[in-house]
């Protein structure tokens, strides 16, 4: 009986030696599948971070060109109040005149 004892416990320390080898191999495993996923997700995120970048490069080109585009517009619309003003200044004139009464009107009013 005791060399049956003895068998027995040979093969649970086997067996032990056995569960101890593969939670080692599926430790490694997991450790090479969490790279892999850390590897993608690093991937992933340079893509998005790239796409992101070109979306605000022509955002930007856009906005540029429709700010040159108003530009020209403010500038036209500059030289046609111009000429309109050079040519009849009264309504100017007027028109400054009242700014200024209202302006009057109101800063006394608010000082009281």
């Amino acid at each position: 009986m005791a060399t049956a004892a003895k068998r027995a416990i040979k093969r649970i320390e086997d067996s032990g030696d056995d569960i101890g080898e593969s939670l080692a191999a599926q430790i490694a495993s997991l450790r090479e599948e969490i790279a892999s996923i850390s590897d993608n997700v690093s991937k992933y995120g340079n893509s998005h971070f790239k796409d992101a970048q070109h979306n605000a490069v022509a955002v930007v080109d856009q906005v540029r060109h429709q700010g040159a585009v108003a530009a020209r517009q403010i500038s036209r619309q500059a030289n046609v109040a111009g000429k309109a003003v050079q040519e009849n200044p009264i309504p100017v004139i007027v028109a400054l005149g009242t700014i200024a009464l209202i302006s009057a009107l109101i800063f006394t009013a608010t000082d009281r």
